[in-house]
């Protein structure tokens, strides 16, 4: 597999970061739109292989960024992957994104029947791990990979369902903390395997967001865990993580500043202007152009207005900012659409 750098790029993705990291003169922001399984639509990849064939997911990977140039690749296990590996019931098509089936966890005590992952020892997790080694040995030196674990609550929830786990967190408090425990140290696992192909980590965890479990929850469930995984991402891989949390998150943002992260990426439901007036002066921000309403759907005008925008107000981000997606791009997006808003990246970042 071999690295394809865009002609009308002046750096490539590494440079650039080192550049902005050390001060110096960079030629545009990073961007880096979050297109998941959207990206094995470039090299002709079904779902299922970009989920379970270490060759093809470093093929789908490389194929993206040769055509669209961004500044970022990431593969998993994901909140999927590691939930998959806990005994959840992931079910995989060919053309469609992974769901949950059936609920695997129907009773509490049937936890003592769990053990945390070993991340190198689990077949399924191995899968990852030998995508990595790939990448490791082709793309490293050009573009910053990063490895998703997910986040616990979201991988919680693959177990034991959102509903019960939501329910659970208001009548049995102390066993959606053995779950969570269970859940982190599987992370962990990951995060220290991961690290030893000089990868940083990301996470995601959408079940967090407390439009869905309140800010009391989040409190309680939520933020000691993503604490500790940002502190231990960070001890493990001597890089801070990337996060990304939906909706509409004003209510918990005083406790982001508390995490150890290198960019928080935020919903396009967040106004950026008040990012960086509350969250800049303490965290880097990624964000937020929207990713159906323009992305999917826009023209390729409102693209370039959107993205526009946002680089407009990022660039007076204190601490830093990623031109990005306010979430995942949707499977089935046109590719021709990522070009547009690569392009407009180039001519306004």
């Amino acid at each position: 597999m071999k690295i394809c750098i865009n002609p009308a790029e002046k750096m490539t993705p590494v440079e650039r970061k080192q550049a902005i990291e050390d001060g110096k003169a960079y030629d545009r922001i990073r961007c880096i739109p979050a297109m998941g399984e959207l990206k094995s639509q470039v090299g002709g990849q079904t779902i299922w292989d970009m989920w379970h064939d270490p060759r093809k997911i470093a093929e789908i990977e490389v194929s993206a960024f040769n055509r669209f140039g961004h500044d970022q690749m990431m593969i998993g296990p994901n909140s999927y992957g590691i939930a998959d590996a806990l005994g959840a019931d992931v079910i995989y098509a060919e053309d469609k994104l992974p769901y949950i089936g059936k609920n695997c966890l129907k009773d509490y005590q049937e936890l003592s029947g769990y053990e945390p992952l070993d991340a190198k020892k689990d077949d399924r997790i191995k899968t990852f791990l030998n995508a990595a080694e790939i990448l490791a040995d082709c793309a490293a030196p050009y573009v910053p990979i990063t490895a998703s674990v997910g986040g616990p609550m979201t991988i919680a929830s693959y177990l034991r369902g959102v509903e019960y786990l939501l329910r659970d967190c208001k009548r049995e408090p102390e066993q959606v903390h053995r779950l969570l425990r269970l859940v982190t140290d599987s992370e962990k696992s990951c995060m220290k395997a991961m690290g030893k192909y000089g990868f940083s980590i990301a996470m995601a965890d959408p079940v967090a967001n407390p439009e869905l479990i309140g800010p009391k929850y989040y409190k309680e469930f939520a933020y000691p865990y993503m604490k500790e995984l940002t502190d231990y991402a960070y001890e493990v891989t001597g890089k801070k993580a990337n996060l990304h949390m939906c909706g509409r998150t004003y209510s918990i943002w005083k406790y982001f500043s508390q995490l150890n992260v290198q960019f928080l990426s935020l919903d396009n439901a967040i106004d950026l202007n008040r990012a960086k007036e509350e969250l800049s002066p303490y965290l880097a921000i990624a964000g937020n152009v929207p990713p159906v309403e323009v992305v999917m759907n826009g023209t390729k005008e409102e693209i370039f207005q959107s993205v526009q925008e946002c680089a407009r107000i990022g660039k007076q981000m204190e601490q830093g900012y990623v031109l990005s997606t306010g979430c995942e791009i949707p499977y089935g997006t046109a590719l021709s659409q990522i070009d547009w808003f690569m392009e407009a990246a180039r001519q306004y970042g």
